[in-house]
């Protein structure tokens, strides 16, 4: 009896370590349930099922990427609430996972900053929002078409901003750098 006791628990702690392939399926539920909602214009729903979708790649242990992107989908969701500070913190989470996986100048990595800068223009914090601007500046030509368009809109909002609050030379960098997306 005392050996089956302890091969079971060598099994659960072996089995603790791996990714679980239903909580895969079931955060690849959410995640699409997420996106979906996020479309028809519930956030309510999508922010629900995007923080389902990260909980159960945690339960699931599954892996730095998936965690990665689900803390990205769940910070942009958070954005359009105006949950500020919560979607702040996501993104911080999600950037240095990214990093070690895709690198500083990755198309991920870039999606993450103009979102960061984002988040901190809705929190009318312009001038700690443009270090993350700057950063996103050579990874924009690796944008899609509608990528290229929302951040144009960001640079614009934000050379404005700093330009009525005396920084006109990183005002004009990001009316120049607009101009050419």
């Amino acid at each position: 009896m005392r050996i089956s006791a302890l091969v079971v628990a060598v099994l659960v702690s072996l089995g603790a370590g791996c990714a679980n392939p239903l909580n895969r399926v079931t955060s690849d539920n959410y995640a699409d349930t997420c996106a979906a909602a996020e479309r028809n214009g519930r956030l309510d729903v999508a922010e629900q099922a995007c923080y389902r979708a990260l909980v159960n790649v945690d339960m699931g242990n599954l892996g730095p990427e998936l965690k990665s992107q689900r803390l990205y989908n769940l910070a942009r969701i958070k954005r359009q609430l105006s949950k500020f500070a919560v979607a702040e913190d996501l993104l911080k989470q999600s950037l240095p996972i990214e990093e070690q996986l895709s690198g500083s100048m990755s198309h991920q990595i870039g999606r993450r900053l103009v979102e960061l800068a984002t988040n901190m223009a809705g929190q009318n914090r312009w001038n700690e929002g443009a270090p993350y601007l700057i950063r996103a500046l050579p990874i924009a030509d690796q944008f899609s078409p509608q990528e290229k368009s929302f951040m144009r809109a960001v640079l614009l909002k934000y050379g404005s901003e700093l330009r009525n609050s005396g920084n006109v030379d990183i005002a004009a960098q990001f009316e120049a750098r607009a101009a050419t997306l």
